[in-house]
């Protein structure tokens, strides 16, 4: 204080100032090196309280400080990072520091520089991107692929950090779609992933981290970071097609192991984190294909907790109930819920075969039978395998019938089969009998149908924007045309649920 009434810092930070242009264009002397190593320790001290931050961006310090992150000595640069990280705890000094050209450099230190460095200069962007400009200069300057890069560390502050900037920039519907093209989904549910495995806490023992630090830290800092991992999930599968890829990616049995009841560990910390899991759940019910799913996952009193806490509830507390009535249900109840969970593994063993191809999900049904997910026996590639229950009264009234009908539906199919080639027409690959049942096995569409889109836009009091409109619209026209001009085929059963919408909103019909 006796500093600041003597206008000390005023004048502390004008000779700064000097020290650091003089080494910024004319080269590293050491003796400048030195002085702008103390100077950034002392406006550290200095912003550390409080209320002396605004002492500090008066003076102009925090100008001279952005400048420095250009600095070449390590030492230099991580003053003037761990400055502005306490500065910036400050809304008023955030505010100040982000009308500055800071993004960029920070961008750079964190694709270029080592360890330390990266992980003070997350901390600093992610209290930076509570103001809006500075998201919108990450987005500006493709900040995107340096952050998604950074999540194969295995530091888990820098991974905090990096996660919960994604969850902030994200919240931008074109970076949402950006994250998911550049594999963020796939990341963030692999890092989840490998933090729930058994074998989690030997591997994060060994990780090289930047300070020791004891096993119970170790414990809150992974569950901080599984809760960011949930927080950006959240907010990315408000993105129709992002939450189809959760979905697709096993994200419901990732996230649904998070909200089992751990007594072993930190009581505070484990509710919270399933108050995080929890969210991400509920938003992903919010979208109607996916309910079916949610439903096998709780008992009644607690399924009727979940849906009444609405579609895309962003605050935290509102799920404070569902986890103290999860964690108040007797062992073999929570037990069954368990059960359950593993049932929802997309990864679990085939449930059967039919033919060649193990049946992986049920993906839905219809008039005529119902759809799987499948794969090849001896393949990898996932394909949609259609179920046709030959007794259905459509075929005809007796054997006779049936077969006619079969044999007009399977030619029909291999004619598609070999003539159709179309961007914007579901392939056809084979056709087979088996227990008085057809199978056709097709493409598998990555995407949600349109008539989901409308009903989730509806639930988000949203709407379709114009020009996203005619991409859909236009693609559509092109497909039918394709099909009655060119192929001469009817489709007599064009419906929004048979329209499905993919990546970049391409349309297959």
């Amino acid at each position: 204080e006796i500093l600041h009434n003597l206008d000390g810092i005023e004048y502390l930070a004008q000779y700064m100032e000097i020290v650091a242009s003089e080494y910024l264009g004319y080269g590293e002397e050491q003796h400048s090196v030195d002085k702008l190593v103390n100077m950034t320790y002392i406006f550290q001290k200095l912003a550390a309280v409080k209320d002396q931050r605004e002492w500090v961006t008066t003076s102009g310090a925090h100008k001279t400080l952005v400048n420095l992150l250009g600095a070449r000595d390590t030492n230099v640069l991580l003053g003037a990072l761990l400055a502005l990280a306490s500065l910036a705890e400050s809304p008023e000094c955030r505010e100040k520091i982000s009308e500055l050209s800071i993004v960029e450099n920070l961008l750079m230190i964190l694709h270029e520089y080592d360890l330390l460095s990266k992980r003070l200069t997350a901390e600093l962007l992610r209290l930076l991107c509570a103001e809006p400009q500075v998201k919108e200069q990450v987005k500006l300057y493709e900040g995107i692929p340096v952050l998604l890069s950074l999540l194969h560390s295995d530091h888990l502050k820098l991974l905090w950090s990096v996660v919960w900037i994604l969850v902030q920039v994200c919240e931008d519907p074109e970076t949402s779609v950006e994250i998911r093209i550049w594999g963020g989904i796939k990341q963030l549910l692999h890092i989840l992933r490998g933090l729930s495995s058994a074998n989690a806490a030997g591997r994060i023992q060994q990780l090289h981290l930047s300070e020791d630090l004891s096993p119970r830290e170790i414990q809150e800092n992974t569950f901080s970071l599984q809760a960011a991992c949930c927080a950006a999930l959240t907010e990315l599968v408000l993105n129709d097609t992002n939450a189809h890829q959760v979905v697709q990616e096993n994200g419901v049995y990732t996230i649904a192991k998070l909200i089992l009841p751990n007594k072993q560990k930190n009581a505070a910390k484990t509710n919270l984190l399933q108050c995080y899991a929890f969210r991400a759940l509920r938003f992903l019910f919010s979208m109607e294909r996916n309910r079916p799913l949610f439903k096998r996952l709780f008992p009644t009193d607690l399924f009727e907790i979940f849906i009444d806490i609405g579609h895309y509830v962003r605050d935290i507390s509102a799920y404070e109930e569902l986890v103290s009535k999860l964690n108040l249900l007797v062992e073999d109840e929570l037990k069954q819920i368990a059960e359950n969970i593993e049932s929802v593994n997309q990864n679990k063993a085939p449930s059967k075969y039919i033919g060649n191809y193990a049946i992986l999900d049920h993906l839905g049904s219809g008039a005529f039978g119902c759809v799987y997910k499948v794969r090849k026996r001896s393949g990898q590639n996932l394909l949609a395998m259609k179920e046709v229950n030959l007794h259905n009264p459509a075929f005809g009234k007796d054997k006779k019938d049936r077969d006619s009908s079969v044999k007009n539906i399977v030619s029909e199919l291999t004619i598609i089969k070999e003539q159709l080639y179309h961007p914007n027409v579901v392939r056809y690959y084979k056709t087979f009998l088996e227990n008085d049942r057809l199978y056709i096995v097709m493409e598998l569409i990555e995407g949600a149908p349109l008539g989901e889109h409308f009903s989730s836009l509806k639930e988000k009091q949203h709407h379709f924007s114009e020009e996203r409109l005619w991409k859909i619209f236009i693609q559509l026209c092109l497909a039918l045309r394709y099909l009655h001009k060119e192929k001469r085929i009817v489709h007599r059963d064009l419906t929004p649920n048979n329209i499905m919408l993919g990546d970049k909103d391409k349309v297959t019909v």
